[in-house]
């Protein structure tokens, strides 16, 4: 799979923000991507895929890549 250009929506006190990432890997179950955002474990987004701006997938955080790993940067994601 070729990496996507897309977006994270993250909903921080009522205020929708939507930030740029890449998606890295992608299942039916869920995303890796990678970017510049702070997320949690746990916390619900929404991904839009360049390719298909109309349509979103929410998601929730399972996994934050460690600062100094190699999965700096990225986030895993599984779809609810």
């Amino acid at each position: 799979m070729s990496k996507r250009r897309a977006s994270v929506v993250i909903n921080l006190d009522r205020d929708q923000k939507r930030l740029p990432c890449l998606v890295v890997d992608s299942s039916k179950e869920g995303f890796r991507l990678r970017g510049s955002f702070h997320l949690r474990r746990g916390q619900a987004v929404e991904i839009v895929l360049d390719e298909d701006p109309f349509s979103s997938v929410r998601c929730s955080v399972v996994w934050v890549g460690r600062a100094g790993s190699k999965q700096e940067g990225e986030v895993g994601l599984e779809t609810i």
